[in-house]
């Protein structure tokens, strides 16, 4: 895909020119750059980076990479600022609408990018898929079958995207859009009553989720990406400010958009002795992944994160709020209250 026709949205994969390996982050850019984080660095850099890594080691195009053990704690986000700062000074971009440095990918250093769905009409086409490869478009073809959802909105990301899998990693379905995304998971569901699959709860978040599963021995998770359609906000539209960190119990009213990453939550009144009435947030967002998808309709969510000031710039008079998660201001989190865990 040439980068002139390509819309940027979460989950992409980009390769730059000096070897790194980029996943998009969202769904609003600036014009010239990507928002992302780094995934896989070039071996041979691995010591410009001051983070514990992975032990396994991947390969790209004859490059090794590593991976770090983390990739979204504030301190691990520091490190690979401080240091691009040196080896790509141009990927350190301050957003001011948020008043903040960000990890980004100028448009001029990518050199090649991984988008889903494309990555799984070349999987389609493969004429010798390995046996990981045929595993995954069984499992895409079924929960298609079953779902309607045609090969159009599905995709595939993750190693097996980038050809870097091997025998033992999981397969990465991507969704398109809000509606077929609720498709397929009930029929990812229901194939689990039949016993086609198995539902996998690995973390505390999997009981709440159920979007992970195993396959003939194999695992695979299933998430959602916007369609194009469905990317509403655009770069510089609205202007966000830090308040104060707050704790506070929220009400679902809509999850429509809940998702996707960032996820989002609009709320009713929140209960919170941090929030004056005329701050009490319409929103909670969170840019952390493993809340996805992890509040209903109703329900009641106890929240940790920041609250931020919204300043529609086409309309300077009308101010919201919303908290959000992923600030990088210490513990953050989302839990429904009748499931908060031990």
């Amino acid at each position: 895909m040439k980068i002139s026709d390509w819309v940027p949205r979460d989950g992409d994969a980009i390769v730059t020119k000096e070897g790194f390996i980029f996943y998009t982050m969202g769904y609003v850019h600036p014009e010239d750059r990507v928002i992302a984080f780094i995934k896989y660095i070039p071996k041979e850099l691995q010591n410009r980076f001051d983070v514990p890594w992975l032990s396994f080691e991947w390969e790209l195009g004859g490059v090794p990479l590593v991976r770090p053990e983390k990739l979204y704690s504030p301190k691990i986000y520091d490190s690979f600022i401080s240091s691009l700062k040196k080896i790509i000074p141009d990927a350190v971009y301050f957003n001011p609408y948020i008043g903040k440095e960000l990890v980004t990918v100028p448009k001029n250093r990518i050199k090649t990018i991984y988008v889903p769905n494309d990555r799984l009409k070349f999987l389609l086409e493969k004429k010798d898929p390995d046996e990981l490869e045929k595993k995954a478009l069984e499992i895409i073809k079924i929960l298609s079958r079953d779902s309607g959802v045609s090969y159009d909105d599905l995709g595939i990301h993750g190693s097996i995207s980038l050809q870097m899998h091997n025998y033992q990693s999981d397969i990465d379905i991507s969704v398109y859009g809000s509606e077929n995304f609720r498709r397929v998971k009930e029929a990812f569901h229901s194939l689990a009553l039949k016993g086609e699959v198995q539902i996998l709860e690995l973390d505390e978040f999997d009981p709440i989720r159920q979007n992970r599963g195993l396959y003939k021995s194999t695992r695979f998770v299933i998430n959602a990406t916007r369609k194009i359609e469905e990317i509403t906000e655009r770069f510089g539209q609205f202007k966000y400010e830090a308040v104060k960190s707050v704790e506070a119990v929220c009400q679902v009213v809509n999850n429509n958009e809940s998702m996707f990453r960032p996820s989002i939550y609009e709320v009713g009144d929140c209960e919170s002795k941090q929030i004056k009435r005329e701050e009490n947030p319409r929103r909670v967002v969170s840019m952390i992944g493993q809340f996805r998808d992890f509040a209903r309709v109703g329900e009641k969510i106890k929240v940790k994160g920041l609250l931020e000031k919204v300043e529609d710039l086409s309309s300077p008079d009308k101010i919201d709020y919303r908290i959000v998660l992923g600030s990088g201001k210490g513990e953050e989190y989302l839990w429904p209250i009748n499931k908060l865990p031990k």
